[in-house]
């Protein structure tokens, strides 16, 4: 198991084992705090509390200080440390405490059982199954198929999830049984079983504050200032993440303010113009002087697509992969810890969509169950959008929204990945679709307000499940730490009371952040709408990739062979009439990710355990 996460951790291995508990701990360590003396696993002065995770504990100086003056000796400098002093002083409530990120697995001696612990947005993945007999956890799929290569059958609720969200959500995974410990959750597990699962954190919609928009912006501000400040705590090189956009632009401006030297900055562009945001990227770095380094992505697609599949363990179709795996593989020769602007999007309404949340909102005298058929006639007048970022695409995608149901509303507006309905179009038999549940289990309508429930929804599927793994399996493929400002769980709290109308009141996205990053950037990049991280898929599938998808998607063998009629298949890929090109390749690029994983990925995992 640990040799599977070698990757994840290249400085250094931890083994300890109980056996007389039924217990074994490995760590590999990535070292970025006290290089010396936090070798993991780390444990208690009579070794009844053992700690080994995954991650960082931003305010450990400041626990320690604490914990030290309640009479905790500490024998290291590490976050670890202050992890297993913290548990002795409040058990299972210690997680309440920790401003980080943070896969935890703590073995209680006394109470003879296992705590996990996720952060709260779910920066850092655990994993557990239940294979013969034993119960095994680990921070990716690959160390758990390591130790027990049996019964990995696919969960196919699961499988549906991932052809609707193109990641699978929390806490399913594409194996029946193997499984995700939730964002916000610890988990209590004895005699091998789980013995409770609850919640220590939720994303809280209320009450809202009185606030004006500038006092906001000052608050912003300065909390997020602060978290810039705590994720610049390292003992190795930091640096960060930039792109075009605000949300980098901000915290990079901030991290070279509060860096004593030049600060480190890497970006990735494309030679195609159109995805290529370096202009911009070059005005923030010769602003505050940074250190900056550049990749010019001219990727094989036909090589890479494998190396993606097999790192992200589970089937994952988003596209961004590809030039996030190319910027974290520029950037560890120069760094290991790179803050990035993730977060930004979902934590102040940065997407189209939450616009169309707010429209929906004012239209509820023409939103409801009598209503959706006239919607849904109104779109098929519709000529199909054959562009993405237009006002047209933005009415189209929004008129077809009104036509569904609130659940399936959402993931259209957040994805446009395949609905039950275009699934069963597809399908050979609708025998493993018969028992799928709705896409209402994970998301519902979480506040009064539109745009509250969409950001919720959001910070419950699309954050944790997909944009949150991207980078850290991106990053952490490559002994990279990513650590991400923007979702610093204060920050959180504070703009999530913030009324929904101070968040997005107008046509314009993240206006609170957009007003803040005046204080920071050129004012072009303040007001230029969202361009995303992005790559040419449409072009690819059209042509670099058209061999390869249809090699991969109508293969006669394998799993897609098994779910789906292939003439249906053939005349998907020759795109339906009123079936616009950008929803066609988000459904395409699934399907091409979900054929390579079952080729490549799948079967190593079903492979035995190689030991070494």
């Amino acid at each position: 198991m640990g040799n599977a996460l070698a990757h994840r951790g290249p400085d250094d291995e931890g083994v300890w084992i109980q056996p007389e508990a039924g217990i074994g701990l490995v760590n590999r360590r990535l070292a970025i705090i006290d290089l010396e003396g936090g070798r993991q696993p780390i444990a208690n002065e009579d070794a009844s509390i053992v700690v080994v995770f995954n991650g960082e504990i931003y305010n450990y100086r400041e626990l320690r200080d604490e914990l030290t003056s309640k009479g905790h000796r500490f024998v290291t400098q590490s976050d670890t440390e202050v992890i297993v002093h913290l548990y002795e002083e409040s058990e299972a409530e210690f997680a309440a405490r920790l401003r980080g990120m943070f896969a935890i697995a703590i073995w209680d001696d006394r109470r003879r059982q296992l705590v996990l612990v996720r952060d709260r947005a779910g920066k850092k993945p655990l994993y557990y199954s239940r294979a013969g007999g034993d119960f095994h956890f680990a921070s990716e799929i690959k160390a758990l198929t390591a130790a027990a290569p049996w019964g990995l059958e696919i969960d196919y609720q699961s499988l549906a999830d991932y052809l609707a969200w193109t990641a699978v959500p929390a806490p399913g995974t594409i194996y029946r049984r193997i499984r995700s410990v939730e964002p916000g959750h610890v988990m209590i597990v004895r005699d091998r079983a789980v013995h409770e699962s609850r919640r220590y954190w939720r994303l809280a919609l209320g009450p809202k504050a009185s606030i004006t928009e500038a006092d906001a912006i000052d608050q912003v501000d300065t909390v997020l200032r602060s978290a810039v400040r705590l994720r610049l705590r390292s003992d190795v090189p930091v640096g960060v993440f930039l792109s075009g956009g605000i949300d980098s632009g901000i915290v990079t401006a901030m991290a070279a303010q509060e860096s004593s030297g030049a600060l480190t900055t890497i970006s990735v562009g494309f030679e195609d113009s159109a995805f290529d945001e370096r202009p911009e990227v070059r005005r923030v770095a010769g602003r505050y002087g940074t250190d900056h380094h550049e990749v010019t992505v001219r990727p094989d697609a036909v090589k890479v697509l494998p190396k993606i599949a097999a790192a992200y363990d589970q089937p994952f179709a988003d596209s961004s992969a590809i030039p996030s795996f190319y910027v974290a593989a520029a950037a560890r020769p120069l760094v290991k810890v790179v803050l990035t602007g993730d977060g930004g999007d979902e934590v102040f309404a940065g997407y189209r969509r939450y616009v169309a949340a707010r429209l929906s909102g004012q239209l509820r005298w023409v939103d409801g169950p009598t209503w959706r058929p006239a919607w849904r006639g109104l779109c098929r007048c519709l000529p199909a959008p054959q562009s993405f970022r237009t006002a047209y695409a933005f009415v189209h995608r929004f008129v077809r929204g009104l036509g569904m149901e609130p659940a399936d509303r959402h993931l259209s507006w957040a994805i446009d990945g395949f609905t039950t309905d275009s699934l069963r179009r597809l399908s050979r038999s609708p025998d493993w679709l018969a028992a799928i549940q709705p896409a209402s289990r994970i998301v519902h309508d979480a506040g009064a307000d539109a745009v509250d429930a969409m950001l919720a929804n959001d910070f419950g599927t699309v954050l944790p499940a997909d944009l949150l793994v991207k980078m850290d399996i991106a990053t952490m493929a490559h002994g990279l730490e990513a650590r991400s400002p923007l979702l610093d769980h204060e920050l959180i709290d504070l703009v999530s009371r913030y009324p929904a109308s101070l968040k997005l009141g107008g046509w314009q996205t993240k206006p609170l952040l957009r007003k803040l990053a005046l204080r920071y950037l050129p004012e072009t990049i303040c007001t230029a709408p969202k361009r995303g991280f992005e790559i040419p898929r449409l072009r690819w599938l059209r042509e670099d990739l058209r061999s390869m998808r249809d090699d991969i998607i109508l293969s006669r063998t394998g799993l897609l062979a098994d779910l789906f009629d292939r003439n249906r298949l053939e005349l998907f890929l020759a795109r339906p009439p009123g079936l616009d090109p950008a929803r066609w390749a988000v459904r395409v690029w699934t399907l091409l990710m979900l054929g390579l994983w079952d080729r490549t990925v799948r079967p190593a995992q079903c492979e035995p355990p190689r030991m070494s």
